[in-house]
């Protein structure tokens, strides 16, 4: 664990910066998951790979919810509520709060999506989008990306309202003076999630940042 000090805030983003990832665990009581977290403006298709391989679950791109709305997007239960079929689907998981997903989407100068390179592209260009001075976002949302796509967009609805990782990401970002600009993938064990000690003892071998939502919401 990491006390994030002016000096450990000034580390965690050096080191994102430079391509390397923060092992992010949320709560003990709430899904008690770790997430491999990258800086998406400094994601290469080795990150991509690092986090299929040594992650695991699935890779999302991550945003504020302010940065997501210049291009349109809103979250999918929200947009659920006015289908009559898609409506009752909607049910808070059982860590107790709504998902953060927003819409899957590749980059029109993809192959087929998956591969670590083009889902890297596909992050990168997000990335420019939404944190470049883009004039007419939505447009060009619309004209360089597609969907379904293989890059689920999550935005953070805000610690008041949500405590998962799409939230913890997005504050460290704020912490660092980063734009809200992430790569997640969750962490996998055998058969289940990786368990608290797994991703610490991960953290520790790989010398990598190991922070908990606890000290991230305090800092």
């Amino acid at each position: 664990m990491t006390d994030l000090s002016g000096s450990s805030l000034s580390n965690i983003k050096e080191r994102l910066l430079n391509g390397s990832p923060l092992i992010v665990y949320d709560f003990d009581g709430r899904e008690e998951e770790a997430d491999m977290v990258f800086y998406a403006g400094a994601v290469t298709w080795k990150s991509i790979n690092q986090l299929r391989k040594d992650a695991g679950g699935l890779i999302c791109y991550v945003t504020g919810r302010d940065e997501a709305g210049t291009i349109g997007l809103n979250f999918l239960t929200d947009e659920w509520r006015k289908h009559p079929v898609y409506q009752n689907l909607i049910k808070k998981p059982s860590y107790g709060d709504y998902p953060s997903f927003m819409m899957w989407v590749n980059h029109v100068s993809v192959g087929t999506g998956i591969s670590d390179s083009d889902r890297a592209n596909t992050i990168r260009e997000l990335h420019n989008l939404l944190t470049d001075h883009v004039q007419n976002k939505g447009e060009y949302f619309l004209k360089n990306f597609y969907a379904p796509g293989h890059v689920p967009v999550l935005a953070s609805r805000g610690l008041d309202e949500r405590k998962g990782h799409t939230e913890l990401v997005s504050h460290i970002a704020d912490l660092v003076g980063l734009p809200r600009s992430m790569v997640i993938a969750e962490m996998l064990g055998d058969g289940k999630s990786l368990k608290r000690a797994g991703a610490e003892e991960y953290a520790s071998r790989n010398n990598l940042i190991f922070l908990e939502g606890k000290e991230i919401i305090k800092s």
